[in-house]
């Protein structure tokens, strides 16, 4: 990686609940840059996030609201660059700030399912990219999107990357260890990976389910799986620390996502880094880094048999299991290494900061 530029004023208006936020805002920080984060969420103490009001309203309602308040506030700031993530709240959030220049890191969602859903939603995302001075797209579908909702040229296709001497290969593999990663919310499907680890648990005495994450769905998916799966071979181990996740990632022998919808999934990333077989739905996102037989085994968003198809057939094959922990090592080191990536964030920042005002 080459020198970092002169220290920039970042403003990142972003979720300090998420672990996204704290590992990007850590990167900046690590590398010498005065970071401030704004958040209507709370997040750990070392984020040191900035409280934006958070009245008690519906979310569409929340962060428009708190736009004079972070206006005055970064005018006391005075950044150098205003880094926004999730278009809906605090991309428009930052859009309504006025602050310039202003970049926007869309996630996934927010334009693939959300801007979709309907001409409202694809308006608002219009008017926030539109007042982007530059886009970041972690996903070749992801940054289609944001060109067609009015990012044109200013998108930039950059994967986020990830730390690849923390998500390494572990030394010991936990045999019949099925890992889930993503939050408990309706686009991860959490009850599809459920109904397809029941029929493998069945199957083999030695495999558990172990679910990380939680979410809106928590309460209703505890109340699934101890209907469907025996007792004492599954576990919900809440929100896990970028430690812990790599931990859990380096021994467990498959990592599942039913996702409907992803760019470029950082647990698939991270699982690939660790050698945790993946098995997948058959999304363009995921198919942008692993395909059936080709580092992954598949199967069709929402179909829980065919899940536990890909389960047997992921554990099923030992020679195929290490050529596909091999090849997905490989690929992550050449597309996936944050220093990398993060560098080209940096350098976009840097260029913003130094170019003549957007009007």
């Amino acid at each position: 990686m080459t020198g970092a530029p002169r220290p920039l004023r970042i403003a990142t208006l972003s979720s300090a609940a998420v672990g996204h936020t704290q590992r990007w805002v850590a990167w900046f920080r690590g590398r010498g840059h005065d970071v401030a984060v704004w958040s209507l969420e709370p997040g750990p103490p070392e984020l040191a996030a900035r409280a934006l009001p958070a009245a008690p309203l519906p979310r569409a309602l929340r962060y428009p609201l708190a736009a004079p308040a972070l206006r005055a506030a970064l005018a006391r700031f005075a950044p150098d660059v205003v880094d926004a993530h999730f278009v809906p709240n605090y991309g428009l959030l930052g859009a309504l700030a006025g602050r310039r220049p202003l970049v926007v890191s869309p996630w996934g969602s927010d334009l693939l399912v959300t801007a979709a859903a309907n001409a409202l939603q694809a308006a608002r995302a219009r008017f926030v990219l539109a007042r982007a001075d530059a886009v970041i797209a972690d996903g070749a579908n992801l940054a289609a999107a944001a060109e067609r909702l009015g990012g044109g040229g200013r998108v930039h296709l950059v994967p986020w990357g990830i730390d690849l001497a923390r998500f390494r290969m572990g030394a010991e593999r936990e045999p019949g260890l099925l890992f889930s990663a993503r939050m408990h919310e309706p686009v991860y499907d959490i009850a599809t990976v459920i109904g397809g680890a029941a029929a493998e648990l069945a199957a083999d005495p030695r495999a558990r389910l172990v679910l990380a994450g939680e979410g809106s769905l928590t309460p209703e998916l505890e109340r699934l799986a101890a209907r469907t799966l025996p007792a004492g071979r599954y576990a919900f181990v809440g929100r896990v620390d970028i430690d812990a996740m790599a931990g859990w990632l380096a021994r467990a022998e498959v990592c599942v996502s039913a996702s409907w919808s992803d760019s470029t999934s950082q647990s698939l990333i991270e699982c690939m880094a660790c050698g945790a077989l993946p098995v997948v739905s058959d999304i363009e996102g995921n198919r942008a880094w692993v395909t059936d037989g080709d580092g992954a085994r598949t199967f069709a968003p929402g179909d829980a048999a065919g899940l536990a198809r890909a389960l047997r057939s992921a554990r099923g094959d030992a020679a195929w299991a290490a050529a596909a922990r091999a090849r997905n090592r490989a690929r992550v080191e050449r597309d996936a290494d944050a220093a990398v990536n993060m560098a080209r964030v940096e350098a976009l920042f840097a260029a913003l900061a130094a170019a003549p005002r957007r009007a």
